[in-house]
């Protein structure tokens, strides 16, 4: 009995030491291999999601942020009300949190207002409009926060700087490389696309250079960020909410589904967490490689439409980042009106 044991012993044992092989094998057939091999309608199909996606997650993006800061400023001042002792400490953090967020709008308004063409400083001006009166309103309001309104100017003065440096890259295109162009680099190996790097000439590898530094800069950097929170978050509420069970309160599982939100959530689950990344390095690498060699003439998020507005429309504003701004003043002031009688969405809560 035990030799009969020890005989799938030493087959498993034999058969753990050919694994490491043969993923060594596979990865060398790998390299060798076509970059895409995927089928032309799953291409096609992953297009057209990136390109009716981005305009939803342009505007989910602004309002999940300007929600976290408004949740945690509730937080805050929910614990000011309730220990008086300790409520110097959360008084202490919204006032330095407020102060820092309108130095930052000072320093980019005044950075645009010196830069910026004529009608990007005319948007300047209506956004801060918009802002004078969303203070008036979180004065008239019973439970206004000056942190949130404070966030609230910064996120809209962001937005419009963003779209002036995007505008700017925009008019001043790099020059794509050689190897980009020319070379099929979806019919190309590993292997053929690394010989053709190691072989580039200098003119080509500073022009790789350029586009690596925009890349690792810290403005587009934030934005992969951002919109990474966003995508987490998103796929994170569609999870839970489809484990959830409606024959109880909004916010009770059973065992087994809770078991099972916990693996399928984005926050502890590899497989979501890898493809929500890979989905938002290849939608926000995309979009900013075109802007980068000037392919997309007026619109930011909504590509689709330069080629119809690029002669009725300036090419300097791009209306998906006024589709934030409105987005993000709507979101606020909607808050700040129903400020009596207001509950949190759970779409809109992490829990």
């Amino acid at each position: 009995m035990q030799a009969e044991c020890s005989k799938p012993n030493k087959w498993l044992a034999a058969l753990w030491r050919v694994i490491p092989l043969l993923n060594v094998l596979l990865l060398g057939g790998l390299v060798y291999l076509p970059v895409s091999v995927t089928p032309w309608p799953v291409v096609w199909l992953y297009t057209r999601t990136m390109w009716l996606t981005e305009p939803l997650l342009m505007v989910a993006e602004v309002i999940l942020l300007l929600n976290y800061v408004m949740r945690m400023s509730q937080h805050g001042a929910d614990e000011i009300e309730q220990d008086e002792d300790s409520s110097y400490k959360y008084k202490g953090a919204i006032l330095l949190f407020s102060s820092l967020c309108y130095a930052v709008v000072a320093s980019l308004a005044y950075d645009m207002y010196l830069n910026a063409t004529p009608s990007q400083v005319l948007c300047l001006f209506v956004v801060v409009f918009i802002m004078i009166a969303a203070h008036n309103m979180m004065l008239m309001a019973h439970e206004g926060i000056i942190s949130d309104c404070a966030f609230f100017c910064l996120l809209s003065t962001t937005i419009v700087y963003v779209m002036v440096v995007e505008t700017s890259q925009i008019s001043s295109p790099l020059t794509e490389p050689f190897l980009w162009t020319k070379s099929p680099i979806a019919k190309s190996s590993v292997v053929n696309i690394m010989h053709s790097i190691l072989h580039m000439t200098s003119s080509n590898a500073q022009r790789s250079i350029l586009f690596l530094k925009r890349f690792f800069s810290p403005l587009f950097m934030g934005l992969l960020a951002v919109r990474l929170y966003s995508i987490l978050f998103i796929v994170n509420k569609v999870t839970r909410n489809f484990f959830q069970d409606d024959k109880d309160s909004p916010h009770s599982f059973e065992v087994t589904e809770r078991e099972d939100f916990e693996e399928f959530t984005p926050w502890k689950s590899p497989l979501l967490l890898r493809l929500s990344i890979i989905f938002m390095l290849t939608q926000m690498s995309g979009q900013f490689l075109e802007e980068w060699s000037g392919q997309t003439s007026s619109i930011a998020g909504l590509s689709y439409l330069a080629s119809v507005s690029k002669n009725v429309w300036p090419g300097e504003i791009l209306i998906g980042r006024l589709f934030q701004v409105a987005a993000i003043s709507c979101f606020y002031m909607w808050r700040l009106y129903r400020a009596d009688d207001w509950t949190w969405n759970p779409w809109l809560t992490p829990e």
